[in-house]
């Protein structure tokens, strides 16, 4: 009898386990609110956290202009709440200096470029590099950039007018992503790429020929920290 009594209350035991496993968890309600992150962007941020295909109780979130509304277990929501916070901060402005360089026969050095020449020469082999234009702009998460290169010094009759377009997202490392970097001359879209840059980085986008012109001409970009 006293052997009965036992299984019976393992056996009831067993069955509260089981019952418990089987239990739907408890969702909350919560709505973040965004300083700086797009919505979209958080929403991407905080997918791993909200399991929509839960069975019995399927996480879910909805966007809204400044905020991200979520419905998850609490230690998820937790979760997103540090995630949130590491990530929705602002950035400063950055400066992208473009400079568009051109490289061929024996040139005189141009201290305009010191720096950038010094990079191409260790991974190019031509005789010579100068300046063919540039242009400064200022550049935000989330802003079209559309910018005429300046100081442009070609050979007559050649083509004048360059402009360089990008789009500005944000970037690792306090950095941007520049999408769709483009460089326009008369002739049309010269080159075309999309790079992640950092403040105190100088990276060589492309190259392309110039009509009317010789040689090979590249477009660089500088990124620095806007001071204030």
């Amino acid at each position: 009898m006293k052997t009965t009594k036992t299984l019976g209350g393992a056996a009831l035991l067993l069955l509260m386990v089981l019952t418990s496993c089987g239990r739907a968890p408890e969702l909350d309600t919560r709505t973040f609110a965004l300083a700086h992150l797009d919505p979209y962007e958080a929403q991407a941020l905080i997918a791993p956290y909200v399991y929509g295909d839960r069975a019995e109780a399927p996480g879910a979130m909805s966007v809204a202009t400044g905020a991200i509304t979520v419905r998850e277990t609490s230690d998820n929501l937790q979760k997103i709440e540090r995630v949130l916070a590491q990530y929705d901060v602002g950035r400063p402005a950055i400066q992208l200096h473009f400079q568009l360089i051109q490289a061929d026969g024996p040139m005189p050095t141009d201290p305009g470029i010191a720096a950038v020449e010094a990079e191409l020469r260790k991974l190019f082999q031509f005789e010579g590099y100068r300046l063919a234009g540039e242009a400064v702009v200022y550049a935000l998460d989330g802003s079209e950039i559309s910018q005429t290169l300046s100081g442009a010094k070609m050979p007559a009759g050649a083509t004048q007018e360059y402009m360089v377009e990008a789009r500005v997202r944000r970037g690792p490392e306090n950095g941007l992503r520049l999408e769709e970097v483009s460089l326009y001359s008369q002739g049309g879209r010269k080159l075309r790429t999309t790079v992640n840059v950092r403040p105190g980085q100088t990276l060589v986008l492309g190259s392309s020929s110039m009509e009317g012109t010789t040689g090979t001409f590249f477009l660089t970009v500088t990124a620095e920290t806007m001071e204030g």
